[in-house]
């Protein structure tokens, strides 16, 4: 695994230059968290204390750290690096982070950034031509074969955590005892050794009728599950690669009211899933899933696109969404969770971790979708 995880590591830092070449660059600052982990997967938690990679375009990259991570940095790289740390933040002048950012860049003669750093951060940045740019963010939005893998691994534990939940949800229950799945998935992956606390976090939660109308809202965690359409998640992130696992269900025997939105809602999924392969815009996908639910007179029942990428994070580019100029391309993975909200009545969203192939998709979560299956009996 290690020597597949550094052959990756190299592999990135030989596109992220070659995509430097091709904007005229010299040098490239990365300090995002993620974006630094993707290039070196190095495991920290910046804090206050901002962290850097310095990547020029022939010779080492430079890691620009606080002091007290320089050890345990130095030790953990899985690239060849050179390691300059700062005292701390603040630090007294000449010992600031940026006075060390800025000695390394300085005889560059243009320097690109990646367009996610903080203006805290931006403003202090002192280049001979500093130019904002999205190449980390880019590179990101494809899969290789062994990020793919990646996240195949956590959607297989984000579907045990969906089956679990669906298995257990009674009529009555209260939604507590569904966040702590989360909990025992967690402490399976710790007791076989298999979980990073920096690079996971795992979620998992039941948004119940009529409060399931709000996809975004907290839901109190008194609750209790009767009547209508709740929805569960498991909302995931393993070592680093994430997933989610979305699904709408019952307790009792729906209404017909009830039964025909979730129809629109899958008959809407299916819309985007038609449309999937390479070459299409993502724009398109999130037009067909609102076109169906738009002649069945909800467009006021919509709150949000039809999906988004998915990889080191759970919201991530590229967007599934009519405002975006992105195009599928093989080997990305997204979400694909078009919703129908109805006050008073709840909320109607499946949602799945797909996969881009080259003729079209692959599903990599796997739970129930059909409303018998969905209308549970414990």
């Amino acid at each position: 695994m290690i020597i597949i995880v550094k052959e990756e590591l190299k592999n990135r830092l030989q596109e992220l230059r070659k995509q430097m070449k091709a904007n005229n660059l010299d040098s490239y600052i990365i300090t995002d968290e993620l974006d630094v982990w993707y290039l070196t997967n190095i495991t920290y938690s910046p804090e206050e204390r901002p962290f850097f990679i310095i990547v020029p375009l022939e010779g080492k990259p430079q890691l620009v750290v606080p002091k007290m991570e320089e050890r345990h940095l130095g030790e953990e790289s899985n690239i060849d690096v050179d390691i300059i740390s700062y005292w701390d933040n603040p630090s007294p002048e000449g010992d600031n982070w940026f006075d060390h950012v800025n000695q390394v860049i300085k005889d560059f003669t243009r320097t690109g950034i990646e367009n996610n750093v903080k203006a805290s951060i931006f403003f202090e940045i002192e280049a001979n031509e500093l130019i904002s740019l999205d190449l980390v963010t880019e590179m990101r939005k494809v899969k290789t074969p062994y990020e793919v893998e990646q996240i195949r691994h956590t959607c297989k534990i984000a579907d045990d955590a969906m089956a679990y939940m669906l298995n257990s949800a009674k009529k009555g229950d209260n939604i507590l005892g569904m966040f702590a799945v989360a909990g025992q998935i967690q402490e399976e992956l710790v007791q076989a050794k298999k979980f990073n606390p920096i690079l996971s976090e795992l979620l998992t939660v039941v948004w119940p009728a009529p409060g399931s109308a709000m996809p975004h809202g907290v839901p109190d965690i008194e609750d209790t599950m009767e009547n209508g359409p709740h929805i569960a998640m498991s909302y995931f992130r393993v070592d680093g690669y994430a997933a989610e696992n979305e699904r709408t269900f019952f307790v009792e025997q729906p209404s017909d009211k009830e039964r025909e939105i979730f129809q629109i809602m899958m008959e809407a999924r299916e819309a985007a899933l038609a449309k999937l392969k390479p070459g299409v815009k993502t724009a398109e996908v999130d037009n067909a899933a609102n076109e169906v639910i738009n002649n069945h007179g909800l467009k006021n029942a919509l709150r949000h696109r039809t999906g988004h990428g998915i990889g080191l994070n759970n919201h991530e580019g590229s967007f599934i969404a009519e405002g975006s100029k992105d195009v599928l391309q093989e080997n990305m993975v997204i979400s694909i969770e078009p919703g129908i909200y109805l006050d008073g009545i709840g909320g109607f969203r499946h949602s799945d971790t797909v996969l881009v192939t080259k003729d079209g998709y692959e599903i990599l979560t796997h739970a129930p979708t059909t409303i018998e299956e969905l209308t549970l009996n414990n």
